[in-house]
């Protein structure tokens, strides 16, 4: 048994590492219905339920500080692809099909919230404000709401189940479109496809080579952008307003967004080293979640189903009225319910055309699913 924090945060790597490494060598349909990071998550729930490690002081020391560091840096470096200019690319019918898609979420979270309060737990306005996050936006903001909102990884366990589960479930409803698309489409009376949502990606972006220098790069202002946020976070907390945390990430994601309307966008590895820590920060949180909760949470996954049948009937009649392409409601489903990869997979099933447009419907959730996972909270904090 583990009860080390530097071994703790080796095995934490080795197993993102094996996982990814794994889905590269191998093709295995394993992987396109569970995406790594779902399967990072369950792997490091499985080694926590096994018993692998045990939380000493020094295992939670470890991850605690591992984590803290790592949320800022990597929103600062996925804040850098948040380019008001680049999101106008996609057109007003489908910046609305987005909108519709994120604010439906938000609604089925809250009316299922109402249906199922009296079975679930008493920070479930908390854990669901989390989930909406993840729901709306991506794993990213899930992480930051969560710390903002200071959840405890134990009252997470449950809404953590729900989440990976019916994602899961859900990535597979919507790749299973594809043979109904033109039927579907047919019926709505579409005859222009999804043409007019087709981007083109940024040749600058393409090609670029990551080198020590880039590396180091990301490394350095990353860093001090978490120090500079981490510090005003704490001051502004001492003035007696929100914890310090929710401003590090609020003041993170702002330095981002800011640094993006700068050459620092075309950093060529701020992708990959966000990605990377993006993986370990979601093996540190299923790192204390035991798999034995699946028996108690089936209140929680059903609620997780019913969030996604009220968010789906409402894509489904949105596209209707919008009469644009099913494929494009798929995408932006999965761009909010999933992320940026499990986007791309999706578009990737319909149309290669629609990958630059997958990735502009991530960028834009990524942008709103940390403000829309503290408003959830705070709606059903106040309705609860």
């Amino acid at each position: 048994m583990i009860d080390d924090g530097f071994v703790f945060l080796t095995a934490i790597v080795i197993l993102c590492a094996s996982l990814l490494a794994m889905e590269r060598a191998f093709t295995v349909r394993l992987f396109t219905l569970f995406p790594p990071i779902v399967l990072i998550l369950f792997g490091a729930m499985l080694g926590y339920t096994f018993g692998i490690w045990e939380f000493t002081e020094s295992v939670r020391a470890t991850r605690e500080s591992t984590r803290d560091l790592m949320i800022p840096m990597m929103l600062f470096l996925m804040s850098l692809k948040f380019s008001i200019t680049e999101l106008k690319k996609l057109g007003l019918k489908t910046i609305l099909l987005c909108l519709v898609s994120a604010a439906t979420i938000v609604a089925g979270f809250v009316i299922t919230h109402f249906l199922m309060r009296g079975f679930l737990g008493e920070e479930s306005s908390q854990t669901f404000g989390v989930m909406a996050a993840g729901w709306t936006g991506g794993t990213q903001n899930f992480v930051a709401v969560k710390e903002a909102l200071q959840v405890t990884d134990g009252a997470m366990s449950y809404t953590l189940l729900m989440g990976a589960l019916c994602y899961s479930v859900w990535l597979v409803v919507v790749l299973a479109m594809k043979p109904h698309r033109l039927a579907i489409n047919q019926r709505f009376g579409v005859k222009t496809a999804a043409d007019e949502a087709i981007c083109s990606a940024d040749p600058e972006q393409e090609g670029k080579p990551i080198d020590a220098s880039a590396l180091m790069t990301c490394l350095s202002i990353s860093l001090l952008a978490a120090s500079i946020s981490s510090s005003l976070g704490s001051k502004i907390a001492s003035l007696g307003l929100p914890s310090a945390m929710l401003w590090t990430v609020i003041l993170s994601t702002a330095l981002g967004t800011l640094a993006a309307h700068t050459p620092l966008r075309k950093l060529p590895a701020a992708e990959e080293v966000s990605g990377v820590m993006l993986y370990i920060i979601v093996a540190l949180i299923g790192a204390e979640v035991s798999l034995a909760a699946i028996l108690d949470a089936p209140l929680y996954v059903l609620s997780g189903f019913l969030i996604l049948s009220i968010h789906g009937a409402a894509m489904i009649a949105a596209a209707k009225i919008l009469k644009i392409d099913i494929a494009l409601a798929a995408l932006a489903s999965i761009a909010n319910v999933g992320s940026a990869p499990s986007a791309t997979l999706v578009a990737a099933t319909f149309e290669q055309r629609l990958i630059p447009t997958a990735i502009l419907m991530s960028l834009l959730g990524s942008l709103l699913g940390s403000f829309l996972g503290l408003l959830t909270a705070e709606v059903l904090y106040r309705l609860g």
